[in-house]
């Protein structure tokens, strides 16, 4: 099987520290942000591929399957409304927003005013992450990741201490 790919749309300080993190952790890695100029090598190093393009314009651009992971640390919530539903037909493994509970659910009301399903609008996590409490975009990044991981390989999430060993 070819890398799982990670798909960072929004290339601000946290889309560029998650893009850092994914390709340390093996991912092949794309970006996509609507503003040119955030989009490229110089401004996001490390990626595989830049899409310079609407969050919603993306599938016409990149194939989305089974082995991708999308990770939406975009703008805001107006944003978000205006790309998620071509991602919801798409068979990505994984689709998250950043942001707040707050954010979401002003995201989740222009969905269902969209037509947007709830069964579709349900596969999205958000607030995505672990709860790390984490701070800086690279401590967001981690929690990004490490909630991407765990679905990924299948894991709890739950520490490691108290674990029982197989006999």
């Amino acid at each position: 099987l070819p890398p799982a790919m990670l798909v960072v749309i929004g290339a601000g300080h946290v889309g560029k520290a998650v893009v850092h993190l994914a390709k340390w952790l093996g991912f092949r890695v794309a970006v996509s942000d609507d503003r040119p100029e955030f989009c490229t090598p110089e401004s996001t190093p490390g990626a595989d591929a830049y899409y310079p393009v609407e969050m919603g314009k993306l599938p016409e651009h990149l194939k989305i399957n089974k082995q991708t992971y999308v990770v939406i640390t975009s703008r805001g919530s107006n944003v978000d409304a205006e790309g998620l539903p071509s991602l919801l037909e798409s068979k990505a493994a994984y689709i998250g927003v950043i942001g707040s509970r707050r954010r979401w659910i002003t995201t989740v009301k222009a969905l269902k005013e969209k037509g947007v399903p709830e069964e579709k609008i349900a596969r999205v996590h958000s607030p995505m992450g672990l709860e790390l409490n984490a701070e800086t975009p690279e401590e967001i990044a981690v929690s990004i990741m490490a909630e991407v991981l765990m679905l990924k390989d299948k894991g709890t999430g739950k520490p490691m201490k108290g674990k029982q060993v197989a006999q």
